[in-house]
């Protein structure tokens, strides 16, 4: 990343200091944190549409 106002870029060398960390984070997301959170939507998302059936649609026929 470009932090120098001169317009030159930053040695390679001179990376942010967290940026070996950002691969167990990414994985950790990727196949944890992002599998957890759709099952969760896709479980809320099935009792809204159970709930309304039972007060208000009824079963679908």
């Amino acid at each position: 990343m470009n932090n120098q106002a001169s317009g030159r870029s930053a040695p390679s060398g001179a990376e942010a200091p967290g940026r070996k960390n950002e691969w167990p984070k990414f994985l950790l997301l990727a196949f944890v944190g992002l599998p957890i959170t759709m099952t969760l939507a896709i479980a809320a998302y099935g009792f809204v549409v159970w709930f309304l059936q039972i007060l208000f649609f009824g079963p679908p026929s």
